[in-house]
């Protein structure tokens, strides 16, 4: 378990259709297991997204984690089983209310 996780986001409205958000992701420094064998590196991570609301009923939103490509551990299983953070990742989704 790292021993500091912090997460910070903000959110701009273009107008009352079009946003932007960006933020920041940062873990500290964690050993991979009880025995303290390996410990993974601290990392920072910057994300961001992208709101559209394309009708009164229809919202869409792209999302995009680790915009600038960083190399990182995510997660460790043992002190031999130690995970990759994901790439530069794009989601895309629609909302609709009724």
């Amino acid at each position: 378990m790292p021993k500091q996780q912090a997460s910070l986001w903000t959110r701009y409205d273009f107008t009352p259709r079009l946003g932007a958000g960006a933020g920041i992701y940062h873990q500290s420094k964690s050993f991979t297991s009880v025995s303290n064998a390996a410990v993974l590196p601290a990392f920072t991570r910057v994300d961001a997204a992208a709101f559209f609301k394309l009708t009164p009923h229809i919202e869409a939103q792209i999302n995009v984690e680790n915009l600038l490509n960083s190399g990182y551990f995510s997660s460790a299983y043992n002190d031999n089983n130690i995970m990759p953070g994901a790439p530069t990742t794009a989601r895309a989704t629609v909302r609709m209310s009724f």
